[in-house]
């Protein structure tokens, strides 16, 4: 549940904290959502009470809400994580998902992923 746990404490960060999590050049925004999605991979043998299933599936269904080419911009480009509305839902969400679990809102460990950046 480790990865899970890191990618909602990731998603309750602030968005300048976010914007520090992953490297430069990689769409912070996209790999927030993507470590979400991996980490609810991990919940499949996982037991959750169904306050926890609640506050899992709100925060998955808004995130799923966002998706999509017309709201590509929303995960691509990094100044959203700061100034689309959207971005504060989430991380309320993903506070509350978190609270139900008992988990201190603090800045989650690197991810240990390695980034390729492509350069022109």
């Amino acid at each position: 549940m480790e990865k899970f746990k890191r990618s909602v404490l990731a998603l309750a960060q602030p968005a300048d904290v976010q914007s520090k999590l992953f490297a430069n050049g990689v769409c912070k925004g996209d790999e927030l959502a993507l470590d979400f999605e991996e980490g609810l991979g991990e919940l499949a043998e996982a037991t959750v009470t169904a306050e926890q299933r609640v506050a899992i599936d709100a925060l998955d269904k808004r995130i799923l809400e966002m998706s999509g080419e017309a709201n590509a911009n929303f995960w691509l480009d990094e100044t959203y994580l700061a100034s689309h509305p959207a971005w504060e839902v989430i991380r309320s969400l993903a506070r509350t998902c978190a609270a139900t679990f008992e988990w201190k809102i603090e800045v989650p460990p690197p991810s240990g992923a390695v980034y390729i950046t492509g350069h022109g």
